[in-house]
């Protein structure tokens, strides 16, 4: 996409609730752009825009809704699917996705962060598009990259495969951890900058086929077996896809359908 004669990047971020993603969302920004919530409650209900500028390079920041557990519930569920589907279609009209980031607060580390990941970054972008791990929440860490040495085990273990990493504190508590603030601030925009450079042509479109891979993956995953049993079909989706075992009869059968 073109304002002016200088592109924008578009970024999707994504990521459980309360992994930090308004909170990184105003890092990158400089200031308050999104509305962050100090509890668990849901903030961003479909995905939400951000027009952010740094280093004279204008991005697009979506922050969208992340599978969760257990606090997501069937509807929910499909509707986050739905939603990414959307917001998939709408930036293939706007020069494509540059880059995905992959918000995760430290200490919160379960099989939730791998369905993300298989949904973001395998299912709707096709493993097409560069994708980053940013750690939150490490302000009480002396050196915070420290962190990614501990546990970057539990990622392969999960056999979650990114471009690169990175570790900060996306909350200013001031006084003595304004430095890591600001040093977070500098790592993220860094990295941001390093993987959306270059790409004069635009980032990854799913394109007009898009769907119908989508739909043919999921029929290879649900339909792989012409022989399995309905019960099978909810047990494959719910180990691969991490669904609710409802949300999986209700996928299954809207795939058939279609």
């Amino acid at each position: 996409m073109m304002i002016g004669s200088m592109s924008v990047k578009n970024i999707v971020l994504f990521g459980q609730t309360g992994a930090g993603k308004s909170s990184l969302v105003n890092l990158m920004a400089g200031g308050e752009r999104a509305q962050t919530s100090l509890g668990t409650e849901r903030c961003t209900m479909h995905w939400e825009e951000h027009p952010i500028a740094f280093d004279e390079c204008n991005y697009k920041v979506f922050d969208t809704v992340g599978l969760e557990e257990p606090q997501l519930g069937i509807k929910e569920y499909l509707n986050v699917i739905v939603n990414a589907r959307s917001l998939i279609t709408k930036l293939d009209n706007e020069g494509g996705i540059d880059l995905l980031l992959f918000c995760v607060r430290a200490g919160r580390l379960s099989a939730t962060l791998q369905n993300n990941y298989r949904l973001f970054y395998e299912w709707l972008c096709e493993k097409k598009v560069p994708i980053v791990i940013v750690i939150t929440g490490l302000e009480r860490e002396v050196n915070m990259e420290d962190w990614w040495t501990r546990y970057k085990g539990s990622f392969d273990r999960l056999n979650i495969v990114v471009d690169d990493h990175v570790c900060i504190t996306a909350v200013n508590l001031g006084g003595t951890y304004e430095r890591l603030y600001e040093e977070s601030r500098h790592l993220v925009r860094n990295i941001v900058k390093q993987y959306t450079r270059g790409g004069l042509h635009g980032g990854w479109k799913g394109g007009e086929g898009w769907f119908r891979r989508f739909v043919r993956k999921l029929k290879e995953l649900i339909l792989g077996d012409s022989t399995m049993r309905k019960k099978d079909v909810v047990a494959v989706l719910t180990k691969r896809c991490g669904m609710p075992s409802d949300a999986a009869v209700v996928l299954a059968k809207q795939v058939r359908e279609e």
